[in-house]
């Protein structure tokens, strides 16, 4: 098929949501506590990642190779 030459060429969505579906995006997106659940996220992730340190050269460790 010569996909250049035909313009109406797209893809169908081979489901869409059904009502449980927005349901449950719905619950999911319609809390009380998403400030909370947003810190708890950003706070974990702060611990879990370290900040990396800009002035340092990653490659730094390559040098003795090189």
């Amino acid at each position: 098929m010569n996909y250049s030459n035909n313009l109406q060429v797209y893809a169908e969505s081979f489901t869409s949501l059904k009502e449980r579906d927005w349901n449950a995006l719905t619950d999911l997106f319609d809390r009380d506590d998403g400030d909370e659940i947003e810190a708890d996220i950003n706070s974990n992730l702060y611990w879990r990642t370290p900040e990396p340190c800009w002035e340092d050269d990653p490659f730094d460790f390559l040098r003795e190779y090189l």
